[in-house]
């Protein structure tokens, strides 16, 4: 079993040792967190240097985004041939197949299209098991999204690890699994903008300080099994259990979050 570290920031390098061979580095849910080419060079400079396998993480973006990325992957191609890119916006992955064809594609987490909803496990006594089947599964292991996965050069799949437990059936592409944190929904309009001002205007996606650098919010309901956490634009929940099917999910790889990935 692969072991994997995840991290967005540079000073999260001290959460590295050598348990890992894998570095994931970047963010999955938004482009004005995607880090700077400076930034970037110190993690590969750590990479090279500690010998450990690539991962760059990219957000669903606009074209400024695509823009801001261009940088990072002309450089992942460059410094390390086996370099992987994890790819949650369509856009993205056709830039990256038309023009990046070094690096290997890897299909992220917004893309796998998991029920992951925690309430789900308030319907684990109210409705047939069929349908909590149901709620186990995604869309990659579909004929049809699978094949065109992997016809597309994308062998591998970003998954969460839900509460109500994941099922596939017969999968053919080789899958990671993100712990302990796995986020629920995300949104562009941000619910952590503007947080700090008194007056706030309608949080929209233009108008950005980074205020979720500084701030995680704890929510909680009577309806709701789990605590949520908001981190910036995103919910996450904590799943510090691993699955005991790893190997009927065809998962080969741990990726570790030390914090919550924003």
């Amino acid at each position: 079993m692969e072991q994997a570290i995840f991290i967005s920031k540079t000073e999260n390098l001290k959460y590295v040792n050598s348990k890992y061979t894998r570095l994931y580095f970047g963010n999955e849910f938004c482009q004005h967190l995607i880090p700077s080419l400076e930034d970037f060079s110190v993690i590969m400079d750590f990479v090279l240097r500690h010998n450990m396998q690539f991962s760059l993480v990219t957000p669903y973006v606009t074209n400024k985004g695509i823009e801001i990325l261009r940088p990072l992957l002309e450089y992942a191609t460059r410094s390390i041939s086996s370099a992987e890119i994890v790819i949650n916006d369509w856009g993205l992955f056709r830039v990256v197949r038309d023009e990046f064809n070094g690096l290997n594609l890897v299909l992220g987490r917004l893309l796998t299209k998991q029920k992951r909803g925690p309430r789900i496990l308030n319907l684990k006594e109210i409705v047939p098991k069929t349908m909590i089947q149901h709620f186990k599964e995604s869309n990659i292991d579909v004929p049809t999204l699978s094949d065109f996965l992997i016809n597309n050069g994308i062998n591998r799949v970003e998954l969460d690890n839900l509460l109500q437990g994941i099922a596939r059936q017969a999968p053919s592409l080789k899958a990671s699994l993100y712990f302990p944190f796995s986020y629920v929904t995300t949104t562009r309009f941000c619910l952590t903008a503007t947080s700090e001002r008194k007056v706030r205007p309608l949080r929209s996606i233009s108008d950005c300080n980074k205020e979720c650098q500084r701030y995680t919010f704890r929510l909680r309901h009577k309806n709701m099994p789990v605590d949520l956490f908001l981190k910036g634009n995103t919910q996450f929940f904590k799943n510090e259990r691993l699955p005991d099917n790893l190997d009927d999910l065809n998962v080969d790889r741990i990726v570790y979050e030390p914090e919550i990935p924003n």
